[in-house]
């Protein structure tokens, strides 16, 4: 098999559903940094804070670890179509740290000084294939809006999982659910249901709720081992998905035998071809007799 030296899990989702937390909360289970947030993220005094550029992490702070998570910039409920686009080259060309993520409305001044400086820092950094893919989103935000009778966050969550360019090996990407702590018990059970519902998953497997750092590096409750657990689980999985996903090496016999193949394949058109105007030809000739 061609396996890659690092496999790559790309978190993807809208705007302030909690990616960046979510990275801080893996560097403080699995990389046992401490309370130390190495992703900056939009809550808190930095509200206004959006990831403009795709930020490779190694949440292990190991270079044997085998994997690294990217964080990439939030997507707009109002432009589904952009964010469809947008994830389907990052999946088909690759993602590299620090690639420009550039959208319709960024203004023009801040895209020309943000086009200068990716053009000197684009070529400094590995291009990666993406091998897994995360959706997170953010479950207060929805569920409160589904109880305004607004379905807009809903269906663009499942236009996101839906896209057929997420599809690894026929299977699903995973879903995260963040903010559930904003919610009562209830409504956080009603939202999850919910949310399985509309995208079609099992509500016991196929989707999980964390609850991720806040600005300050800490979690919501003192000790969470039910967060650790299903962070590490998510993690678990993805990798599995990865390897399954793993192409097989093309060797220089299975190129001759594609060469060959091609070849055979033309001559055989050619000859269909010669026939089917020798037969024409044919058919004239007894016309004329």
């Amino acid at each position: 098999m061609d396996i890659p030296p690092v496999n790559t899990i790309l978190l993807v989702g809208f705007s302030g559903s909690g990616k960046s937390s979510l990275i801080n909360l893996m560097y403080s289970i699995l990389g046992r940094s401490g309370l130390i947030p190495f992703a900056q993220t939009s809550s808190g005094s930095c509200s206004n804070y959006t990831t403009m550029y795709m930020e490779e992490h190694n949440v292990l702070r190991s270079m044997r670890s085998g994997f690294c998570v990217y964080d990439s910039r939030g997507f707009d409920y109002g432009r589904t179509r952009e964010a469809l686009e947008e994830l389907s080259s990052w999946m088909s060309e690759g993602v590299h740290h620090n690639q420009l993520c550039l959208r319709y409305r960024d203004s023009k001044m801040m895209t020309d000084d943000m086009e200068n400086d990716d053009m000197g820092s684009s070529s400094k950094f590995v291009l990666r294939r993406v091998n897994c893919v995360i959706v997170v989103a953010n479950m207060a935000e929805i569920y409160q809006a589904l109880k305004a009778g607004d379905l807009k966050p809903l269906e663009a969550i499942r236009q996101l999982f839906c896209c057929a360019a997420l599809r690894n090996s026929n299977e699903n990407p995973l879903v995260i659910l963040t903010h559930g702590d904003l919610l009562s018990t209830e409504e956080r059970i009603d939202g999850r249901l919910k949310i399985c519902e509309c995208l079609d998953i099992s509500e016991t497997n196929g989707v999980y709720d964390i609850v991720c750092l806040t600005e300050y590096g800490f979690l919501e409750e003192e000790c969470d081992p039910v967060s650790a657990y299903a962070l590490t689980e998510v993690v678990y999985r993805a990798l599995l998905i990865s390897d399954r996903g793993q192409l097989p090496k093309k060797r220089f016999h299975h190129r001759a035998l594609l060469i060959l193949l091609c070849l055979v394949r033309f001559i055989g058109v050619c000859f269909a071809f010669l026939a089917d105007v020798c037969s024409k030809l044919g058919e004239k000739e007894k016309l004329r007799i």
